[in-house]
């Protein structure tokens, strides 16, 4: 059964188990943006801890979790997407946290791959189809792909911002970790680890823990089930 029929029982009948990829940004020797003051919070251990604390949540609400890293270790972004794919997942949610060049901006935002990006990918998968009708199947799944993305995206966005203050909406760009991700897939910038204030907040345990639950929530806004009717599979 192809993802995209398997992502289409899955809005149809959202009591199905979900396997979430979670893919903390950055890592062992790219560092990401580096915060403030003495303690210098640093992307690659912010999202490392908060994609841990979001698999606790997922696993406890009964979802399996797959992660593209579990420790301080640098990956490609290539081997990220194809850890994704490989994992047979239903979603993908790569976590980052963001920085400015005035250090002064700061609030949540999360990113969907630009129409742009999801043209290409269409025209790239269909073009080795020699049955027209496969090919436009092809087109469609990508096109299908990325309208559950902007979906998972609203959702997720939508309980960050209610959790974490400054609303910078749901984006389009060109990220490569989400180019050729085959199910829905998101990157979610959960502060600026540059700010002056909001830096120093996202190294703390219980905001990363308020982060993974507003996480969770948005991803099983997006199931349509409770919470507790996400069951493993």
């Amino acid at each position: 059964m192809g993802n995209w029929l398997i992502l289409a029982l899955l809005v149809a009948h959202p009591a199905a188990a979900l396997t979430v990829v979670i893919d903390p940004g950055h890592g062992g020797s790219n560092c990401g943006a580096v915060g403030p003051g003495p303690q210098k919070p640093i992307e690659k251990r912010v999202t490392l801890a908060v994609a841990q604390a979001l698999r606790r949540e997922l696993e406890r609400r009964g979802a399996h979790v797959v992660m593209t890293r579990e420790r301080d270790a640098y990956l490609t972004l290539g081997e990220r997407v194809r850890r994704a794919n490989g994992a047979r997942a239903d979603l993908f949610l790569s976590i980052h946290a963001n920085a400015s060049l005035d250090h002064s901006r700061r609030g949540v935002e999360t990113f969907v791959a630009s129409r742009e990006l999801v043209d290409v990918r269409a025209a790239t998968t269909a073009r080795g189809a020699h049955d027209p009708a496969y090919a436009m199947a092809l087109r469609a799944q990508v096109r299908f792909i990325a309208g559950e993305s902007a979906r998972l995206a609203r959702a997720v966005q939508t309980r960050l911002a209610a959790t974490r203050p400054g609303d910078r909406g749901v984006r389009q760009a060109p990220y490569d970790v989400l180019d050729g991700v085959q199910v829905p897939a998101v990157l979610v910038e959960v502060g600026f680890v540059d700010h002056a204030s909001e830096g120093l907040e996202l190294a703390r345990r219980e905001v990363q823990r308020a982060i993974a639950r507003a996480l969770a929530d948005g991803v099983v806004d997006f199931s349509g089930e409770p919470a507790a009717t996400v069951a493993r599979r």
